[in-house]
């Protein structure tokens, strides 16, 4: 005779399993977008705790708040948006009246024969122009992809607001839920706090400066749309990697096919020795200074984070790989037991 008690559980454990799957399916398009409000919320909760100490109602504060944040991050983009635009489009025409063929033939004619110089000048002209058929097709597919970003950006917000003004409440019942002991959810707290300062500050914001610090160079030595070329320097500076020669390699050759030799000569040796060590020394130092992690650790976890999220992986990546080190060293220590609440 067939147990109806056990045909009910398997029907509810399945109905539980089927809910479960369908809500990873339903919320998979906006992991990225809720991590990022998610993220924003957390980063920026001590500036939130300077408006909420002055204003009790949450709701108010929290409205406040991304007013503030919107304004700071809008104002910027009003003025410097169209300059950037101008820039590229301005950057585009120069390159289309460069004879690069010519050029790049009649530098390397010096320096190897006639035939090779030929075939590579010819090989850069592909490349190049392969180039800026790759980035005006990523233009178009950035407009024709807007009412999606639209959303993906009302995603964050909407994100942001909620996660910031139920902050203690989610905190609780995230502790509630949680079948971790009360000393573990300390060390992982930790931890994320420690993960998250060390990409932010190592990462980011060393990534910021040293885009500034090349676009400086760029403005200082007068290269043409050195605002689009810092900001692109920037982003390249902030993903792992990627790194500023992406940028300063290019300028340098172009100083130098533009018969600027003294300028590239003087930006080359400007990036090669002070922009690649504001990256080398501040970037370890911070690493070191906000985490425990190990360099090599921080450096897999990044860009493995990085291959498999995306940007959210700048964070994830070292942090799964820092929480598995702690459940290892409990393990080590023979005290796995100590992982969960009694």
């Amino acid at each position: 005779m067939v147990d109806k008690q056990l045909v009910n559980r398997i029907i509810v454990i399945a109905l539980i399993i089927l809910l479960i799957v369908f809500a990873i399916f339903l919320v998979r398009p906006l992991l990225v977008s809720i991590f990022v409000g998610i993220f924003i919320a957390y980063i920026l909760h001590p500036l939130y705790n300077l408006i909420a100490r002055r204003i009790p109602n949450k709701s108010v504060a929290t409205t406040i708040f991304m007013i503030i944040l919107i304004l700071l991050v809008a104002i910027p983009l009003w003025f410097i948006l169209p300059i950037v635009v101008r820039e590229v489009f301005n950057m585009y025409l120069s390159i289309q009246k460069l004879d690069l063929t010519t050029v790049v033939y009649q530098v390397l004619n010096h320096f190897v024969s006639q035939d090779l110089s030929r075939v590579i000048a010819v090989q850069a002209n592909v490349i190049l122009t392969n180039f800026f058929n790759f980035s005006l097709q990523a233009v178009s597919n950035t407009f024709s992809n807007l009412p999606n970003m639209m959303f993906q950006t009302a995603v964050v917000l909407f994100t942001l607001f909620f996660v910031t003004r139920d902050s203690d409440k989610i905190r609780t019942y995230l502790t509630e839920l949680s079948p971790l002991s009360e000393s573990t959810e300390r060390k992982f707290s930790e931890e994320l706090r420690n993960i998250t300062n060390s990409v932010l500050l190592g990462q980011f914001v060393v990534g910021v400066i040293q885009g500034l610090v090349l676009g400086l160079g760029m403005w200082i030595l007068g290269v043409q749309n050195a605002l689009f070329l810092t900001f692109l320097a920037v982003v390249c500076c902030i993903i792992p990697v990627i790194g500023s020669w992406v940028i300063w390699v290019p300028v340098t050759i172009f100083m130098f096919i533009s018969g600027n030799v003294l300028g590239g000569a003087i930006f080359f040796f400007y990036s090669l020795l002070f922009v690649a060590t504001v990256d080398n020394f501040l970037r370890a130092y911070w690493i070191s200074k906000t985490s425990k992690l190990h360099m090599f650790t921080t450096i897999i976890g990044t860009i493995g984070g990085l291959y498999t999220f995306g940007l959210p992986g700048l964070i994830l990546g070292p942090l799964i790989l820092s929480y598995v080190l702690i459940i290892l060293e409990f393990y080590k220590q023979g005290k796995l037991n100590e992982l969960f609440k009694e």
